[in-house]
């Protein structure tokens, strides 16, 4: 399919959803109701062809208000950028609420669903959740939380990082660390703590987040995983986590500035050391804008941890634990920095209709959390990123009801050759591979709001 061939999928991409739309049934019963519907999925590239279905990313909750104190909530989410195999990215999450005077409390359960013959269920703490909370409400302007697992280390928006302080440490305390796993396994972690919250009148308000995190490391001095990976004796140590936050809200216009950051990445393999962002939306009379910009502080040993798995991507010798090309160097944006801005300008041409247009643009060593990372498009033997990606789009937003239907298309400009065709998607065929600098996305998004409001507004 050639660009005007896209161009024309893009087109009829929209009616098709919207008449599609009247099977979706909501409840009538005022106390119960959707909360959040989000649909995202890649409609075709000129790379990958069809992805129809593939890389889908859905976010459904229903929320029953039992009182305006208690509520309750069943949520359904993927995460395509986890893992895409067999629906491992999966999961419905449990999600109460109870407010008593200037108490409010939040628990975030998780289904497990075992995938083996015995088909086990069980139902247990959420234990990277953010919406686990304990929160009170000291005055008028003051509010202290406390978070049992993750106390939100994510900055961004377009550019979102995903967990700053999202940390591993390997479990089973193993003599050496090598591509043999055994009994051993990585564990996947967030930091908890303590969030201060502080208003300072109906405009502004700012926070600031506390929190520290337990994780095994090897004794000895002279440990390296990648160079000397022997453990004498393993010990307890911690990793602590802090974060900042200022918040500006008006009518028309929305302004935040938020950092992340943690003490110690390189004993924990964390793909970040820090992060902040700048993100604004607002509007003059019909014209809408949202800008942002998100700056990364990558790790200098981050793990290249196989997806949907619980050990090292490379099994194989040599025995390469951190990001690695074909022939065994370490990748280049490791411990460097980085920055990312994105820009959308729209018309609201109707309350129903807002048409938009976008400009990216991503450094070579940028990291956050989709595809488009500087760990992830690279070249055919993994040794350059993109090199500097920038990424024109249009689209529009279209109202249906508590609904909104946006289609975008994308072309993709990089500096090196990392856009693949669907031979090149073999990773045995990689070095093969005609890689190219151009490329084109359609996107398709689908949002249920429960307030009505059209998604692209302040």
């Amino acid at each position: 399919m050639n660009l005007a061939g896209a161009l024309l999928v893009f087109l009829l991409a929209t009616p098709i959803v919207l008449a599609n739309n009247n099977n979706i049934i909501q409840s009538t019963d005022k106390s119960f109701y959707i909360e959040k519907f989000y649909y995202e999925d890649f409609v075709y590239s000129q790379g990958k062809k069809t992805e129809l279905g593939d890389q889908v990313e859905l976010d459904v909750a229903f929320r029953y208000q039992y009182s305006s104190s208690t509520f309750a909530r069943i949520r359904f989410e993927t995460i395509p950028e986890d893992n895409r195999f067999n629906n491992k990215t999966s999961k419905f999450e449990l999600l109460a609420g109870h407010q008593y005077e200037n108490l409010n409390f939040q628990l975030d359960l998780e289904l497990d669903v075992n995938n083996s013959s015995s088909g086990g269920q069980t139902l247990g703490l959420d234990l990277d959740s953010e919406y686990t909370r304990l929160q009170w409400q000291l005055n008028n302007k003051v509010s202290l939380s406390f978070y049992p697992f993750n106390f939100d280390g994510e900055v961004g928006h377009k550019f979102n990082t995903w967990d700053v302080t999202r940390i591993n440490y390997i479990s089973g305390a193993p003599s050496t660390v090598s591509e043999t796993q055994g009994t051993n396994s990585i564990v996947n972690k967030t930091i908890p703590g303590l969030e201060l919250k502080y208003q300072f009148n109906d405009s502004w308000s700012a926070n600031v987040g506390l929190g520290v995190a337990s994780y095994l490391y090897p004794a000895n001095g002279d440990f390296d995983i990648q160079n000397f990976p022997t453990a004498t004796r393993w010990e307890r140590k911690e990793d602590f986590g802090h974060k900042l936050g200022v918040q500006y809200k008006k009518e028309n216009l929305k302004l935040s500035v938020d950092y992340v950051g943690h003490s110690e990445p390189k004993e924990t393999g964390a793909l970040l050391e820090n992060a902040w962002s700048v993100y604004g939306i607002g509007r003059t009379s019909q014209v809408l804008i949202e800008g942002e910009f998100t700056f990364t502080k990558n790790g200098k040993e981050a793990w290249d941890i196989a997806r949907g798995s619980d050990w090292f991507n490379n099994t194989t010798t040599p025995f390469m634990p951190i990001y690695a090309d074909y022939d065994g160097n370490r990748q280049n944006w490791l411990g460097q920095s980085d920055y990312a801005i994105s820009t959308k300008i729209g018309y609201e041409w109707s309350k129903s209709t807002t048409p938009y247009v976008t400009l990216r643009y991503q450094g070579k060593n940028f990291i956050f959390r989709d595809e488009e990372s500087a760990h992830r498009l690279r070249t055919a033997d993994e040794s350059q990123s993109h090199g500097g990606l920038i990424r024109t789009g249009l689209g529009t937003y279209l109202k249906y009801g508590n609904f909104t239907v946006n289609p975008e298309l994308e072309y993709r400009n990089a500096k090196n050759p990392v856009f693949t065709n669907a031979a090149d998607e073999v990773s045995s065929q990689r070095l093969l591979g005609n890689f190219k600098k151009t490329d084109y996305l359609i996107t398709l998004f689908l949002t249920y709001d429960f307030d009505g409001r059209m998604i692209f507004a302040p």
